[in-house]
Protein backbone atom coordinates (compact mmCIF):
# COMPACT_ATOMS: atom_id res chain seq x y z
CA UNK A 1 0.00 0.00 0.00
CA UNK A 2 2.54 1.80 1.00
CA UNK A 3 4.94 2.19 -1.77
CA UNK A 4 1.36 2.97 -4.15
CA UNK A 5 0.85 5.86 -2.61
CA UNK A 6 4.69 7.03 -2.79
CA UNK A 7 4.15 6.15 -6.58
CA UNK A 8 1.08 8.70 -6.34
CA UNK A 9 3.01 11.26 -5.07
CA UNK A 10 5.79 10.89 -6.78
CA UNK A 11 3.58 11.73 -9.89
CA UNK A 12 2.12 14.60 -8.04
CA UNK A 13 5.80 15.91 -7.69
CA UNK A 14 6.76 15.26 -11.17
CA UNK A 15 3.95 17.13 -12.82
CA UNK A 16 3.58 20.23 -10.80
CA UNK A 17 -0.39 18.57 -9.62
CA UNK A 18 -2.66 20.22 -7.00
CA UNK A 19 -5.00 17.20 -5.11
CA UNK A 20 -8.75 18.38 -5.85
CA UNK A 21 -10.74 15.92 -4.04
CA UNK A 22 -10.15 12.37 -2.67
CA UNK A 23 -8.52 9.29 -4.00
CA UNK A 24 -9.79 6.70 -5.45
CA UNK A 25 -8.60 3.26 -5.37
CA UNK A 26 -10.20 0.36 -7.52
CA UNK A 27 -8.76 -3.23 -7.91
CA UNK A 28 -6.18 -2.11 -10.73
CA UNK A 29 -5.06 1.26 -10.60
CA UNK A 30 -5.20 4.38 -8.12
CA UNK A 31 -6.97 8.03 -8.84
CA UNK A 32 -6.71 11.53 -7.65
CA UNK A 33 -8.55 14.14 -8.61
CA UNK A 34 -6.18 17.13 -9.39
CA UNK A 35 -5.58 20.17 -11.05
CA UNK A 36 -3.08 20.82 -13.65
CA UNK A 37 -2.40 24.36 -15.02
CA UNK A 38 -5.70 25.68 -13.63
CA UNK A 39 -7.80 23.14 -15.23
CA UNK A 40 -9.57 20.11 -13.56
CA UNK A 41 -7.83 16.63 -14.76
CA UNK A 42 -7.43 12.96 -12.98
CA UNK A 43 -4.56 11.53 -12.01
CA UNK A 44 -4.30 7.56 -12.92
CA UNK A 45 -1.60 4.82 -11.64
CA UNK A 46 -1.90 1.69 -12.79
CA UNK A 47 -1.06 -1.36 -10.91
CA UNK A 48 -1.73 -4.21 -13.36
CA UNK A 49 -0.94 -4.68 -17.19
CA UNK A 50 -4.24 -4.65 -18.26
CA UNK A 51 -4.54 -1.13 -16.92
CA UNK A 52 -1.37 -0.10 -18.42
CA UNK A 53 -2.82 -2.00 -21.92
CA UNK A 54 -5.33 0.55 -21.29
CA UNK A 55 -3.31 3.20 -20.61
CA UNK A 56 -1.54 3.09 -24.31
CA UNK A 57 -4.85 3.08 -26.09
CA UNK A 58 -5.93 6.23 -24.56
CA UNK A 59 -2.52 7.55 -25.90
CA UNK A 60 -3.35 6.44 -29.22
CA UNK A 61 -6.84 7.28 -29.49
CA UNK A 62 -5.29 11.31 -28.83
CA UNK A 63 -8.65 12.63 -27.25
CA UNK A 64 -10.59 11.57 -30.55
CA UNK A 65 -13.97 10.11 -28.76
CA UNK A 66 -12.15 9.72 -25.49
CA UNK A 67 -10.79 11.60 -22.41
CA UNK A 68 -7.69 13.75 -23.16
CA UNK A 69 -4.02 12.48 -22.03
CA UNK A 70 -2.21 15.84 -20.58
CA UNK A 71 0.59 13.76 -19.71
CA UNK A 72 1.65 9.80 -19.64
CA UNK A 73 4.59 8.65 -18.08
CA UNK A 74 5.67 4.78 -16.97
CA UNK A 75 2.19 3.26 -15.19
CA UNK A 76 0.86 7.12 -14.64
CA UNK A 77 -1.75 9.02 -16.89
CA UNK A 78 -2.75 12.71 -16.36
CA UNK A 79 -5.96 12.83 -18.24
CA UNK A 80 -9.17 15.72 -18.96
CA UNK A 81 -11.16 14.80 -15.73
CA UNK A 82 -15.04 14.60 -16.92
CA UNK A 83 -18.38 14.76 -15.52
CA UNK A 84 -20.08 11.36 -13.63
CA UNK A 85 -23.56 13.66 -14.38
CA UNK A 86 -25.80 13.02 -15.88
CA UNK A 87 -25.31 9.08 -15.30
CA UNK A 88 -25.66 7.04 -18.14
CA UNK A 89 -26.53 4.04 -16.01
CA UNK A 90 -29.47 5.92 -14.25
CA UNK A 91 -30.91 7.04 -17.90
CA UNK A 92 -31.53 3.56 -18.74
CA UNK A 93 -33.01 2.15 -15.93
CA UNK A 94 -35.06 5.62 -15.87
CA UNK A 95 -36.86 4.61 -18.98
CA UNK A 96 -34.67 6.01 -21.41
CA UNK A 97 -32.80 3.01 -22.46
CA UNK A 98 -32.86 3.92 -26.34
CA UNK A 99 -31.29 7.67 -25.27
CA UNK A 100 -28.94 6.01 -23.53
CA UNK A 101 -27.87 3.22 -26.46
CA UNK A 102 -27.40 5.57 -29.11
CA UNK A 103 -24.78 8.05 -26.79
CA UNK A 104 -22.71 4.61 -26.09
CA UNK A 105 -23.10 4.09 -29.78
CA UNK A 106 -21.55 7.64 -30.75
CA UNK A 107 -18.99 7.01 -28.12
CA UNK A 108 -17.91 3.44 -29.78
CA UNK A 109 -18.15 5.59 -33.06
CA UNK A 110 -15.38 7.78 -31.91
CA UNK A 111 -13.00 4.71 -30.38
CA UNK A 112 -13.32 3.39 -33.53
CA UNK A 113 -12.16 5.66 -36.42
CA UNK A 114 -9.29 4.05 -38.91
CA UNK A 115 -5.98 5.51 -37.33
CA UNK A 116 -2.73 4.42 -38.31
CA UNK A 117 -0.36 2.70 -36.30
CA UNK A 118 -2.27 0.98 -33.05
CA UNK A 119 -0.21 0.06 -29.86
CA UNK A 120 1.68 -3.17 -30.23
CA UNK A 121 0.42 -3.35 -26.72
CA UNK A 122 -3.17 -4.41 -27.70
CA UNK A 123 -4.03 -7.90 -26.56
CA UNK A 124 -6.09 -10.42 -28.87
CA UNK A 125 -9.97 -11.37 -28.55
CA UNK A 126 -8.63 -15.29 -29.09
CA UNK A 127 -7.09 -14.37 -25.77
CA UNK A 128 -9.56 -12.82 -24.21
CA UNK A 129 -11.86 -15.97 -24.33
CA UNK A 130 -9.34 -17.79 -22.83
CA UNK A 131 -11.44 -18.11 -19.80
CA UNK A 132 -14.28 -19.26 -21.53
CA UNK A 133 -12.36 -22.21 -23.21
CA UNK A 134 -11.60 -23.56 -19.73
CA UNK A 135 -15.36 -22.75 -18.16
CA UNK A 136 -16.45 -25.47 -22.06
CA UNK A 137 -15.65 -28.27 -19.91
CA UNK A 138 -18.57 -27.66 -17.27
CA UNK A 139 -21.06 -28.23 -20.28
CA UNK A 140 -24.45 -26.74 -21.03
CA UNK A 141 -24.35 -22.98 -22.03
CA UNK A 142 -20.57 -22.54 -21.58
CA UNK A 143 -20.09 -25.23 -24.03
CA UNK A 144 -22.51 -23.79 -26.55
CA UNK A 145 -21.28 -20.34 -26.41
CA UNK A 146 -17.92 -21.45 -26.56
CA UNK A 147 -18.39 -23.10 -29.87
CA UNK A 148 -20.09 -19.69 -30.74
CA UNK A 149 -17.28 -18.11 -29.90
CA UNK A 150 -14.41 -20.37 -32.07
CA UNK A 151 -16.63 -19.65 -35.17
CA UNK A 152 -16.40 -15.71 -34.47
CA UNK A 153 -12.68 -15.53 -33.23
CA UNK A 154 -12.00 -17.73 -36.50
CA UNK A 155 -13.69 -15.29 -39.07
CA UNK A 156 -13.26 -12.00 -37.17
CA UNK A 157 -14.57 -9.13 -39.19
CA UNK A 158 -14.00 -5.06 -39.37
CA UNK A 159 -10.58 -5.64 -37.18
CA UNK A 160 -9.39 -3.23 -35.31
CA UNK A 161 -8.34 -1.57 -31.90
CA UNK A 162 -11.11 -1.99 -29.56
CA UNK A 163 -12.13 -0.62 -26.11
CA UNK A 164 -13.00 -4.06 -24.58
CA UNK A 165 -14.98 -2.77 -21.30
CA UNK A 166 -17.85 -0.02 -23.59
CA UNK A 167 -20.32 0.50 -20.64
CA UNK A 168 -22.85 3.23 -18.93
CA UNK A 169 -20.18 3.73 -16.61
CA UNK A 170 -17.11 3.90 -18.78
CA UNK A 171 -18.46 6.78 -20.89
CA UNK A 172 -18.77 10.21 -19.28
CA UNK A 173 -19.74 13.65 -20.52
CA UNK A 174 -17.61 17.02 -21.76
CA UNK A 175 -19.49 19.92 -21.50
CA UNK A 176 -17.26 21.55 -24.25
CA UNK A 177 -16.98 18.21 -26.39
CA UNK A 178 -19.61 15.49 -25.34
CA UNK A 179 -19.59 12.03 -24.05
CA UNK A 180 -16.59 10.46 -24.20
CA UNK A 181 -14.82 7.35 -23.05
CA UNK A 182 -12.37 6.61 -20.60
CA UNK A 183 -11.07 2.86 -18.67
CA UNK A 184 -10.43 0.59 -22.15
CA UNK A 185 -8.99 -2.62 -22.09
CA UNK A 186 -6.99 -2.63 -25.00
CA UNK A 187 -7.71 -5.34 -27.27
CA UNK A 188 -7.68 -6.03 -31.16
CA UNK A 189 -10.48 -7.89 -32.54
CA UNK A 190 -13.85 -7.77 -34.92
CA UNK A 191 -15.96 -4.15 -33.97
CA UNK A 192 -19.10 -5.84 -33.39
CA UNK A 193 -17.51 -7.82 -30.01
CA UNK A 194 -17.10 -4.05 -28.59
CA UNK A 195 -20.65 -3.68 -28.76
CA UNK A 196 -21.89 -7.15 -26.83
CA UNK A 197 -21.24 -5.41 -23.19
CA UNK A 198 -23.37 -2.96 -23.76
CA UNK A 199 -26.29 -5.80 -23.72
CA UNK A 200 -25.47 -7.01 -20.38
CA UNK A 201 -25.78 -3.37 -18.99
CA UNK A 202 -26.27 -1.25 -16.74
CA UNK A 203 -27.30 -4.00 -14.90
CA UNK A 204 -27.63 -8.09 -15.55
CA UNK A 205 -31.32 -7.89 -13.80
CA UNK A 206 -31.96 -4.99 -16.26
CA UNK A 207 -30.51 -7.07 -19.66
CA UNK A 208 -32.73 -9.79 -18.43
CA UNK A 209 -35.91 -7.52 -18.94
CA UNK A 210 -38.42 -9.10 -21.05
CA UNK A 211 -38.04 -7.58 -24.90
CA UNK A 212 -35.47 -5.48 -23.92
CA UNK A 213 -32.33 -7.48 -25.40
CA UNK A 214 -34.70 -7.60 -28.73
CA UNK A 215 -35.31 -4.26 -29.13
CA UNK A 216 -31.88 -2.97 -28.11
CA UNK A 217 -29.95 -5.09 -30.40
CA UNK A 218 -32.11 -4.31 -33.37
CA UNK A 219 -31.41 -0.78 -32.18
CA UNK A 220 -27.74 -1.05 -31.80
CA UNK A 221 -27.27 -2.52 -35.03
CA UNK A 222 -28.70 0.23 -36.58
CA UNK A 223 -27.09 2.74 -34.58
CA UNK A 224 -23.77 1.27 -35.39
CA UNK A 225 -23.92 -0.72 -38.77
CA UNK A 226 -24.32 -4.11 -37.47
CA UNK A 227 -25.28 -7.22 -38.58
CA UNK A 228 -28.05 -8.51 -35.73
CA UNK A 229 -27.91 -11.79 -35.66
CA UNK A 230 -23.87 -11.62 -35.42
CA UNK A 231 -24.50 -9.26 -32.37
CA UNK A 232 -26.22 -11.41 -30.86
CA UNK A 233 -24.22 -14.51 -31.35
CA UNK A 234 -20.99 -12.17 -29.70
CA UNK A 235 -23.23 -11.63 -27.06
CA UNK A 236 -23.83 -15.09 -25.84
CA UNK A 237 -19.97 -15.76 -26.24
CA UNK A 238 -19.42 -12.51 -24.26
CA UNK A 239 -22.36 -12.88 -21.43
CA UNK A 240 -20.81 -16.82 -21.20
CA UNK A 241 -16.97 -15.01 -20.55
CA UNK A 242 -18.42 -12.85 -17.80
CA UNK A 243 -20.04 -15.75 -16.36
CA UNK A 244 -17.13 -17.50 -15.96
CA UNK A 245 -15.02 -14.41 -14.59
CA UNK A 246 -18.03 -14.23 -12.50
CA UNK A 247 -17.26 -18.00 -11.14
CA UNK A 248 -13.75 -17.19 -10.77
CA UNK A 249 -14.74 -14.18 -8.16
CA UNK A 250 -17.29 -16.67 -6.57
CA UNK A 251 -20.51 -14.31 -7.56
CA UNK A 252 -22.94 -16.85 -8.06
CA UNK A 253 -25.84 -14.93 -8.83
CA UNK A 254 -24.03 -12.85 -11.30
CA UNK A 255 -22.44 -15.80 -12.91
CA UNK A 256 -26.18 -17.25 -13.11
CA UNK A 257 -27.31 -14.12 -14.99
CA UNK A 258 -24.44 -13.87 -17.31
CA UNK A 259 -25.51 -17.49 -18.25
CA UNK A 260 -29.03 -16.59 -18.84
CA UNK A 261 -28.49 -13.53 -20.92
CA UNK A 262 -26.15 -15.64 -23.07
CA UNK A 263 -28.50 -18.55 -23.55
CA UNK A 264 -31.44 -15.74 -24.46
CA UNK A 265 -28.91 -13.97 -26.42
CA UNK A 266 -28.35 -17.83 -28.50
CA UNK A 267 -32.41 -18.45 -28.76
CA UNK A 268 -32.62 -15.06 -30.54
CA UNK A 269 -30.18 -15.31 -33.20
Amino acid sequence: MQSERVSVDSYLRRWNLTPDGAAIRTPSSDLMPVRWQGRPAMLKVARSAEEQRGNDLMVWLEGEGAARVYRHGGAALLMERLESAPDLAALALGGQDDAATRILCGAAAGVHRDRPQPPATLLSLTWWFEALAESAELGGVFRQAWGTAQRLLADQRDVRPLHGDLHHGNVLRSPERGWLVIDPKGLTGERTFDFANLLCNPTLAHALTPGRLERQSALIAREAGLDRARLLAWVGAYAALSAAWHLEDAQMEQARQSLAVSALAHSLR
